[in-house]
């Protein structure tokens, strides 16, 4: 569980990063199982229980962010692919890691892509860093492991926000984002030819707290 002077900074942090129209939540990860419907209590009876935490807790953030947008949610059961089933004309999107849970969701009509993501900042490795940096993002990164976990995040972003549409899957060195560090900002700045050429106009924003970084984008 995660103290709540840190929940109320991300909170702060997301507010400031949200466009207009969207909904949001962010909570500790606690043991909200009493929140899930029958049919969600079902899907995840034989999960480790910090799995469940975080599942149900994901849950009670997009349903408090839905009701944030004015819609009333029913069960929140992932699709074939794992991806929550929206309400109808919705569009959002659940994130968690190491004791948060986070959730963002908009009308589709007027946001039709949308995509969050939360990491910690200090856990790639050496290694991992290689996956994740394509050659145009090194001068960025520089072997810096708080710049590459936000080079990571925000192609986490990427990559959830595309995937509903064309469930097209990639690797890391797929795509090359120029990150401008100090607006807390980036864009596309190549990807491969198999992603739909309207993911250029995709906006990204992040931002860090702590040993955290969040990050959006969307269309």
């Amino acid at each position: 569980m995660l103290d709540e002077f840190t929940i109320n900074r991300l909170r702060k942090v997301v507010a400031l990063l949200m466009p207009t129209g969207v909904g949001f939540e962010v909570a500790s990860v606690e043991d909200c199982r009493a929140e899930l419907s029958a049919e969600e209590l079902s899907l995840i009876e034989r999960w480790v229980s910090h799995r469940q935490r975080e599942f149900a807790t994901g849950r009670l953030c997009a349903r408090r962010a839905l009701s944030a947008l004015g819609s009333v949610s029913g069960n929140l059961l992932p699709n074939a692919a794992g991806i929550p089933v929206w309400p109808e004309g919705v569009i959002g999107s659940i994130s968690h890691s190491r004791g948060v849970a986070m959730a963002v969701v908009a009308r589709s009509a007027g946001c039709p892509l949308l995509a969050l993501d939360l990491e910690k900042t200090n856990r790639l490795s050496v290694a991992a860093i290689k996956r994740v940096v394509h050659p145009l993002e090194e001068s960025f990164v520089a072997g810096d492991q708080r710049k590459a976990s936000i080079i990571f995040s925000l192609k986490e972003a990427f990559y959830k926000a595309q995937f509903p549409k064309w469930r097209t899957d990639g690797n890391f060195r797929d795509l090359a984002l120029s990150v401008d560090f100090e607006e807390g900002s980036a864009t596309v700045r190549q990807m491969d030819g198999r992603f739909a050429p309207e993911l250029r106009q995709l906006q990204f924003a992040f931002r860090l707290v702590d040993e955290y970084v969040v990050s959006l984008c969307w269309l």
